[in-house]
Parts: structure tokens; C-alpha cells; sequence
């Protein structure tokens, strides 16, 4: 939400307790006695009030913050991808070290979905596929057919998958139905949203966004009230606006009352 629609919300709002502090000033019209209609008219309209012009504003709120925290606060924020391989993997890790704002790309997580792996050829692919390329470092076959394998940083891996599946295809008759590569970025806190701008769409899927600004916004977000606080609040706030405008002229004599002792006091 823009500042300028965020301005205009809180205008609307204020507008509404305007209108219930009008009305109860026609108490003189509709009698002291009515006393419950005040409470209940300053409760449900500014209740209303809230939930359509406070209560989107707080939804905005770690957005908001989220624009600040980047420009003022410093530091390295990490972006995790899940990038598809349907996507050339390498030009993809070259080019977003281009990017400004990025520090450096690690990849070092692939998982493959298969063809079916028996539980025999599961047990001979643990212990063979790590020396088919120096730079696997660990594999796993949670199901019959996926395969996650972890590799060193800086490792290639649209060359580590070409090979397993060369290697898995000439052994076992098996294939390599797709693949998904786990990329990591080192970010500039302050670049954050302008590197994820530039990240593409489709085959790259953002899993998490992790750092001094993520912690930041959700230091916020924990002790942002939940939307049905907000709108109690506001009933309430209805509420003693619409007491003030009943007992105004009690409450100006009070404070008149008050003016004047001060003043007797200075003479």
C-alpha cells in the first residue's frame, strides 16, 4: 500500500469518529437516557471504521518496514532457489553473480526424481554414486524414486547430473525424469528487493529469504496486534469518542474548573 492510500485510510477513520462524536452531540435532541444507543453506535461504527480502514493498513505494515529495515540496515540477507534444470543451470549461477548487490551464488543441494529404483539397486546406489564425481559429497534415496545429492560449493551441477544420469542409464537402465538444483545468494541487505527483481520467474521458485532484515520484519510482526485486536481497539476507541461527545460539556467544565484553580494559584 501506497503512503499516500495509507494517509488516506487513517483520514476515513478519523472521519468516522468525527461522525460518532457529532451524533452524540444530538444527545440534548435524544435524550440523556439514550445513553446505551451512544455506547453501542460508537462501538459498532468505529468497529466497522476499523476493519476497513485500520486493519488493512496493519496487514501492510512489515511491507512497509520492510522498505525501511533495507535501506537502513547492513548486513547480508540469503535468498534460497529452487532452480529447475529445464533452465541452463550454469548460465544461470554465472549470471546472477552479475547482478548488483549479490556477494556470491553457492550451489550444493540437487534433488532428482527418477525412474522407480529398487531396493537393491537403492543399497548400490549409496555406496557407488559418490565416486562417479569427486565433488558428491553425500547421497540420499528417501523414496524408490528421488534421489537428493549434495555437493561441494562451487561445483557445476548441470555437469555432476549429466554424469550421474550417463552413468545411471548405462548401469541400471535408469533415467533422470527431472531435477531441481538448490542455489543459496549472499545478498547486500539494502540491494535485497532489487536482486530478487531481477531473478527469473518460472523456473526459478524463491523457497526463503533469511538475514538482518527478515528478522527484523518479523521482530515486527510478533508484536503487531492480529487483525481481530485491531478492530476491538477500534470498537473500543468508538466507544469513548462517542462518551466524550455525550459528556462534553461535563468534561469542559472539568478542565475549566481545572484552568481556573491554576490561574489562582500563579496569583
Amino acid at each position: 500500500m501506497e503512503p499516500l492510500a495509507v494517509i488516506l485510510m487513517i483520514g476515513l477513520f478519523i472521519l468516522v469518529l468525527v461522525f460518532i462524536f457529532s451524533t452524540a452531540l444530538l444527545t440534548p435532541l435524544i435524550g440523556k437516557k439514550n445513553l446505551l444507543f451512544v455506547i453501542a453506535l460508537g462501538f459498532t461504527v468505529g468497529a466497522v471504521g476499523g476493519a476497513f480502514f485500520i486493519a488493512p493498513v496493519f496487514d501492510d505494515i512489515p511491507d512497509m518496514a520492510r522498505s525501511v529495515y533495507m535501506v537502513t540496515t547492513t548486513g547480508t540477507d540469503v535468498i534460497g532457489l529452487n532452480v529447475s534444470t529445464e533452465l541452463n543451470v550454469t548460465d544461470f549461477i554465472e549470471n546472477t553473480k552479475k547482478i548488483d548487490g549479490v556477494q556470491s551464488v553457492q550451489s550444493n543441494g540437487i534433488t532428482l526424481k527418477t525412474s522407480y529404483i529398487s531396493d537393491d539397486w537403492k543399497s548400490t546406489f549409496l555406496n557407488r554414486i559418490p565416486e562417479i564425481n569427486e565433488n558428491i559429497t553425500s547421497v540420499q534415496i528417501p523414496t524408490n524414486d528421488t534421489m537428493i545429492i549434495q555437493v561441494k560449493n562451487n561445483t557445476d551441477p548441470q555437469e555432476v547430473i549429466n554424469n550421474l544420469e550417463k552413468w545411471m542409464l548405462y548401469v541400471s537402465g535408469g533415467t533422470i525424469r527431472y531435477s531441481i538444483v538448490r542455489v543459496t545468494l549472499n545478498v547486500d541487505a539494502p540491494k535485497l528487493d532489487k536482486v530478487i527483481a531481477q531473478i527469473p520467474q518460472g523456473d526459478v521458485v524463491i523457497t526463503d529469504v533469511n538475514g538482518p532484515t527478515e528478522k527484523n520484519v518479523q521482530a515486527l510482526k510478533d508484536i503487531l496486534p492480529n487483525k481481530s485486536n485491531v478492530v476491538l481497539f477500534c470498537g473500543f476507541l468508538g466507544m469513548i469518542t462517542g462518551l466524550a461527545g455525550l459528556f462534553i460539556d461535563s468534561i469542559v467544565s472539568v478542565f475549566n474548573g481545572i484552568r481556573e484553580r491554576i490561574l489562582k494559584l500563579k496569583k
